[in-house]
């Protein structure tokens, strides 16, 4: 059994907006930390000075490197079988704990329809609901998903442009000052515009880890992401820019003011249509996520640094069905026993450290390996790869060296055991090699 090439073009960009952007819900909430004309200004530098720096630097690995696993394929190119299993375990954790976070937000807004207080066990059996639905979803192969995507980023997109479009003529009435809010020190404002905007332009190579399941992804995929940035910058900015502008109040702004702002200037519908997009923008995000999380264990067992059987296919869909079962199993316990913030925090703390390898990727393939390359490189050679890798770097190191270590005692015990999990793949293996 083969994995399928099922990713077409479309179903390309739709993953990628599904799994990577979702909208802007949730950016309302840093605006009373950060201040509004903080908040802008980082969305729009970060969108400089990471997302497009990260975005060509994923273009071109995936140019060279177009396989199953992704980040494993660029690490294990680079690093080795010792670190390459490191750090591509610290990416797949990363994007475990995220996907996490979304099942318990669908839950906690449909129970919050019916009841004040719904107690943890209705909220977690809805949870449930959604993890293996998607579960079952992912393991009908990627076309499903692809499918599921377009339709999702559809419903997502919409709505905001409906919004932006009738709200247009509030957007000069946006307030940008004070630049922080009263009575915060600038650094702390800056971290909270900073963090959330690093998790917003981010997991770029995320969907290359379903590589070989993509058409022509050495040059559909740097297309798809020339386009994915810019909107990504609009989609943050433009409804942001339309909420400020109808409510300029911003020191009150609850979790559901882009709502408040779509009764505003489009009524009934358009709130209607605003809410169900948040939804339907959860759980794209963790059915999309599933692509990651399956297929990087999945490239790593056929590398037999995994148990073997984890690269088994499911003999009708060629799917990592094995892989997907074990995930839904470890969501179903973190959305039992951890509650959003601890997993959030310890999503993006452990990030870092991949997305600095990731940066010195294609410093590390071009002098290891110059014959490697794909139809797209970064151009002007080393004058310009070397700033573009190390911008985002020093943004990384600066986030990674001011969290707070309170934050990161479960981003610490997942790191922990990555080790011990190489260490114990190895003695399998040697177990297995010396059975006659």
């Amino acid at each position: 059994m083969r994995l399928r090439r099922e990713i077409r073009p479309l179903a390309l960009f739709a993953t990628m907006f599904a799994m990577l952007n979702g909208g802007p819900y949730g950016l309302e909430e840093v605006v009373p930390l950060a201040g509004p004309g903080l908040a802008i200004l980082v969305l729009s530098a970060t969108a400089i000075l990471w997302a497009v720096p990260y975005a060509l630097i994923v273009a071109e690995l995936v140019s060279a490197l177009p396989a199953e696993g992704g980040v494993y394929q660029w690490f294990r190119a680079g690093l080795g079988p010792f670190w390459s299993f490191q750090f591509a375990m610290l990416d797949w954790l990363t994007w475990v704990l995220d996907a996490a976070l979304y099942p318990p937000l669908v839950a906690a807004y449909f129970v919050g329809l019916v009841v004040d207080d719904p107690g943890h066990s209705v909220r977690w059996g809805i949870s449930l609901v959604v993890i293996w639905g998607s579960t079952w979803l992912n393991v009908r192969g990627v076309k499903s998903v692809g499918s599921l995507s377009i339709l999702i980023t559809v419903a997502v997109l919409v709505p905001l442009a409906v919004m932006v479009v009738l709200g247009i003529s509030y957007i000069p009435l946006a307030p940008l000052r004070p630049l922080i809010p009263e009575g915060r020190s600038f650094f702390t404002a800056l971290n909270y515009a900073l963090i959330w905007s690093l998790w917003s332009y981010s997991g770029y190579g995320a969907p290359a880890s379903a590589g070989e399941e993509m058409v022509q992804p050495e040059r559909n995929y740097p297309r798809a992401l020339a386009l994915f940035v810019p909107l990504s910058l609009a989609v943050f900015v433009l409804p942001l820019l339309v909420a400020l502008g109808v409510s300029p109040d911003w020191r009150s702004w609850t979790a559901a003011q882009f709502n408040q702002t779509a009764s505003v200037v489009g009524g009934g519908w358009l709130l209607a249509a605003s809410i169900l997009a948040v939804q339907i923008s959860n759980v794209g995000m963790f059915n999309a996520e599933l692509l990651v999380i399956s297929r990087v264990p999945y490239a790593i067992a056929r590398d037999n640094l995994l148990p073997p059987a984890l690269s088994r296919l499911h003999p009708r869909h060629g799917t990592p069905a094995r892989i997907l079962v074990l995930a839904a199993i470890l969501f179903s316990l973190l959305t039992y026993f951890f509650d959003f913030v601890q997993i959030l925090v310890a999503s993006t703390w452990i990030a870092l450290p991949a997305y600095l390898m990731t940066f010195a990727s294609p410093i590390i393939l071009r002098l290891k390996h110059p014959e490697i390359r794909g139809p797209f490189r970064i151009p002007g050679g080393w004058p310009v790869l070397l700033p573009v890798c190390l911008v985002p770097s020093a943004i990384a190191l600066y986030v990674l060296l001011t969290v707070e270590a309170r934050h990161v005692l479960l981003g610490l015990a997942f790191i922990a055991a990555i080790p011990l999990a190489y260490l114990a793949s190895r003695r399998l293996k040697s177990s297995a090699l010396a059975k006659p």
